[in-house]
Parts: structure tokens; C-alpha cells; sequence
């Protein structure tokens, strides 16, 4: 499922990047380890949408093996299909942090794509940034976001973006980047996901509570 901007489609774990991150800095808006749980949920949810894989008793399994000749996606289907059976998503959201650096990949995929530049700090520890080529089209997910859940009930939007709006609540960023108002449709969406997408932002909540935190610079 992909999200209409300015100039360009992106798809889930783009959208969720790009809100994450300022436009014009480059520096995240909430903890790293806390994006990078919702861009993991994300990156799993593309896969959900393509029918790819399916959640069940919360376990991940796949469905569809072929590759689409899209990197990132085919990196996880491949990791899927290499430990057979159905594991429980949580576990999954885990090992994109921690062993494929999800932040990193969805970065650098917005860097193919021409809409980020990633920028390493040049002191030791210092943490990547990834600034904007277009500020105006990076910022568009956000910009719709908003729009979609002013003018829209909850019961009205379709899959994907109930999902990201919840993945962005989950996160932290309705907190720190939107209006309360908006923060609080945010919260409603939940209510109206279908069971399993419920079920893989619950494995997202669930990572998140485990997480340490990272400090921001």
C-alpha cells in the first residue's frame, strides 16, 4: 500500500520515516529505538498488504515466496522463508532492529529514491541524519496524514493509512509533531484496524515496552 505526496508515492515504512524525521535536519523526532520498532512493524505491514505474509495466532509466516524486486521487501521475505514456520511477530520486529537495522534500510531506500541525503556525523558516536532534498515533499506524508484524519472519521480510512496513523501514535510522534486534536484521532484509529493489523501493532506495543532508550543528538 503506498502513500500519494507532493512528488512522489512512498510506501508504508517510508510514510512513518519521513514523519519521523525532521525534514530540514534530518534528526528524528522521538528515540531511534522507538522509530525503528514502528518502521519494523511497518516494513512487516508492506509484505501484509502485498500478501505476502499473514499473521496468525501472532505468528508471521509466509505465503507468497517471489521476490518483487524491491531490496528491502525481499530481504524480509528471504529472512522469512529461511526460518520456516510461523514466528511470533514480536520476535521479528526484534531482529529488524537489532540484525537488519531497519532505520538504516528504510533510510537508504528514501536515498535511492532521491528524497533524502544521509549525512553521518563526523565525530565518533555521533548518529546519521537524513535531511531532506525537497523539504515540501518530504514533509507530505505528515501533511496528508493530517488532512485524511481532519476530514475523515476513523470508520472512513482505508487500512493502510489507519495503520500508520497508529504506528506514528505508538511510536511517540502524535505527541511531539501533531495538534492534540489530531493526536487524538490518532488514538481513535486503533479501534477500527482490521484484526490482523490489530495484531501486528500489538507486537509493535509490545517491542516498544522493551526497548531501552536511546539518547537523541
Amino acid at each position: 500500500m503506498t502513500y500519494p505526496g507532493a512528488q512522489a508515492t512512498y510506501r508504508l515504512a517510508d510514510a512513518l520515516f519521513l514523519i519521523g524525521h525532521d525534514e530540514f535536519t534530518g534528526k528524528p523526532h522521538v528515540a531511534v529505538d522507538r522509530l525503528e520498532c514502528g518502521l519494523a512493524g511497518a516494513a512487516l505491514a508492506e509484505l501484509m498488504f502485498e500478501g505476502r505474509i499473514a499473521l496468525d495466532g501472532g505468528g508471521i509466516a509466509a505465503v507468497d515466496p517471489r521476490l518483487w524486486q524491491e531490496p528491502l521487501t525481499d530481504l524480509l521475505i528471504t529472512e522469512i522463508l529461511r526460518r520456516e514456520g510461523a514466528h511470533p511477530a514480536r520476535l521479528w520486529i526484534r531482529y529488524l532492529r537489532t540484525q537488519l537495522n531497519i532505520n538504516e534500510r528504510v533510510g537508504t531506500r528514501l536515498v535511492t529514491a532521491g528524497v533524502l541525503r544521509r549525512e553521518q556525523g563526523k565525530l565518533i558516536g555521533r548518529a546519521v541524519r537524513w535531511p531532506a532534498i525537497d523539504p515540501n515533499q518530504a514533509a507530505s506524508p505528515r501533511v496528508r496524514l493530517t488532512a485524511m484524519l481532519m476530514h475523515s472519521s476513523p470508520s472512513e480510512l482505508d487500512p493502510g493509512t489507519l495503520l500508520l496513523a497508529t504506528l506514528a501514535e505508538a511510536v511517540g510522534l502524535a505527541a511531539h509533531i501533531f495538534d492534540p486534536q489530531v493526536a487524538a484521532r490518532m488514538r481513535d484509529c486503533r479501534r477500527f484496524l482490521p484484526a490482523q493489523l490489530e495484531g501486528l501493532l500489538a507486537a509493535v506495543v509490545g517491542a516498544l515496552d522493551v526497548t531501552t532508550t536511546t539518547v537523541r543528538r
